[in-house]
């Protein structure tokens, strides 16, 4: 079978990160690079293909079949509308786009130019979050009950020298680094319903949080809580307890715990607690079973999935209409946190 002829727009780490999978995969091949920056031109040289300034210049002048979209979320919806004109199917990093409105443009333009999207929710793809999922919808633990989760990290102060990172609409960890939190939580434990949240920025005084508790309700009737900040030193973020990214110190800790009737599951050391037998109670003992996961870079999973996605051989994991359910999520976070008032989550 030829190798998917992919190219990557946006040239950033992440981009970067893009291209050099596409490049080791021996299942796709990478046909073209494209960013706004011309000082990128220098990784074009790197990987040997051609350089563009723009989309619309990479589709005309290549024979793509599927473009990674890494570029600053405001222009997701751009950069998405280009690839429905030229009937090319895309990866669209994390947010789907950075507002609502925009979301549904995507849905709308793809769904009209018939291209397929995955959106770069890529911890779908890691072996961690499959196994936890596998052990919650099993039974394992019984009805879910509830869920809680802590991120905690400090970011160095050089991370905060891009001005987007500090300024609304796209910047803050909420809209960085939550989304994927709140969407790890609607693939283990279904739609969330509505969401509470109190923000602060009482540490670094930026325009944007710093710290956030989330409190949530699930359409199921379960219940969670996230508490998070990227201002405090902590082993307990998804990040550092997982290993899944070489850029954070490792911990061998847990960040999330899933509860229920049955018994509970922590996270990633995917250790379940239950009773052995009908013996229930707290004053009888626990037994602890931990279960074994291989770990793999769910990046490189997600590449490899895409490629299917291209080849109409499986559906998206996380299709437009998925990436939006999880932006207004997001969305409704920081609008619970503004108002202080508890916000129901549109599902549409």
């Amino acid at each position: 079978m030829e190798p998917v002829r992919l190219a990557v727009a946006g040239l950033g780490w992440i981009g970067r990160k893009h291209a050099q999978l596409i490049v080791e995969h021996d299942g796709c091949l990478l046909v073209g690079l494209c960013d706004a920056d011309d000082h990128h031109a220098a990784v074009a040289r790197e990987f040997g293909v051609p350089f563009h300034a723009n989309i619309e210049q990479l589709l005309e002048d290549e024979a793509v079949e599927g473009v990674v979209i890494a570029t600053p979320n405001r222009v997701h919806g751009m950069m998405a509308e280009a690839c429905a004109r030229h009937s090319v199917h895309a990866l669209i990093e994390k947010p789907i786009a950075e507002t609502l409105d925009e979301a549904r443009r995507v849905v709308h333009v793809c769904d009209q130019g018939g291209i397929r999207v995955l959106v770069g929710h890529h911890r779908r793809h890691s072996p961690f979050i499959r196994e936890a999922r596998s052990i919650v919808d099993s039974g394992t633990l019984g009805q879910l009950v509830g869920v809680s989760m802590l991120w905690a990290l400090a970011k160095p102060d050089d991370y905060f020298d891009q001005d987007w990172r500090c300024q609304r609409p796209g910047g803050g960890p909420t809209l960085i680094n939550l989304i994927h939190e709140l969407d790890s939580l609607r693939f283990l434990c279904g739609e969330i319903r509505r969401v509470y949240a109190v923000a602060s920025s009482a540490v670094r005084k930026l325009e944007v949080e710093d710290s956030l508790s989330i409190t949530l309700s699930f359409e199921n009737g379960t219940l969670g809580s996230i508490l998070a900040s990227d201002a405090t030193p902590s082993p307990w973020s998804y990040e550092a307890t997982t290993g899944e990214n070489p850029h954070y110190f490792r911990a061998d800790e847990n960040s999330y715990h899933f509860l229920g009737t049955a018994g509970s599951l922590s996270f990633p050391r995917m250790e379940v607690w239950r009773y052995p037998d009908e013996l229930a109670g707290w004053q009888h003992p626990l037994e602890n079973l931990r279960h074994h996961v291989e770990e793999a870079d769910p990046l490189q999973n997600q590449l490899e999935h895409f490629c299917r996605v291209v080849r109409h051989q499986e559906e998206p994991l996380v299709d437009a209409r998925d990436g939006l359910r999880s932006l207004a999520a997001a969305v409704a976070v920081l609008d619970s946190a503004e108002r202080g008032v508890p916000v129901e989550v549109p599902q549409s």
